[in-house]
């Protein structure tokens, strides 16, 4: 099964907290205030969410102001962030797409954001590649992914998806997931200084995701286009 027919089956399910999206929606508000502490003021920035699915992300930033574009090669997800964003009255450019047609226009963003994408490309060399070309001089990238350690594979594989039933069995392939220091040596040659990496790590206790410096299963970071 490919990655588009994988998000292609969750439909309207991407807004249903208790469901297949359970784990999007309890990091969801995590990720976005880490960005936003990043980034401040962003009304009227320009802002395009890679891989935007049912647009969970892509609602926050245009609530805080930014104009929004979000892109999926998944028509499915398309459709439920299109139809969400009217019933929430935010105007946000949704296109189902690949990046390259945007990069073919010569489109640029104060900010890009891949976040829980990248560890579903097939060609992750070709997509940072595309994904920096589209970040303006001097604007952010902001990613958010799934580190290459056995303990990632336990956590966010076997107990993610066959225990705790946070995601959908076959969600992650781990083979794809990306170590800290691989995204890095991609994103320099692309123009992007990567500034800060951070953890997310969920606290059994709280049975929440909290912003940490352990980077051994999910991390999030930003750099600067130069």
């Amino acid at each position: 099964m490919s990655e588009t027919e994988k998000f292609n089956k969750y439909g309207r399910d991407w807004w249903n907290p208790e469901g297949g999206m359970f784990a999007l929606h309890m990091i969801n508000r995590l990720r976005f205030d880490y960005f936003k502490g990043i980034l401040g003021d962003i009304n009227g920035k320009t802002v395009l969410d890679i891989g935007c699915g049912g647009g969970l992300l892509s609602e926050e930033f245009a609530k805080a102001g930014a104009k929004v574009t979000g892109v999926d090669l998944s028509p499915t997800a398309i459709h439920a962030a299109r139809e969400h964003a009217e019933k929430s009255g935010l105007s946000i450019d949704y296109r189902n797409c690949a990046i390259k047609e945007l990069v073919d226009k010569g489109e640029t963003f104060d900010i890009v954001v891949c976040a829980e994408m990248l560890e579903h490309v097939d060609d992750l060399a070709k997509t940072v590649e595309e994904s920096a070309r589209l970040v303006k001089n001097g604007g952010h990238y902001l990613f958010e992914t799934i580190n290459k350690t056995l303990k990632a594979r336990f956590l966010a594989v076997f107990m993610a998806e066959k225990v705790l039933n946070f995601v959908a069995r076959g969600t992650h392939d781990y083979n794809k997931f990306i170590k800290p220091s691989s995204l890095v040596n991609l994103l320099r040659p692309n123009g992007i200084d990567v500034k800060e990496i951070k953890g997310m790590s969920f606290d059994i206790l709280d049975r929440q995701f909290k912003i940490s410096n352990s980077t051994d299963v999910n991390y999030i970071g930003y750099g600067v286009k130069l």
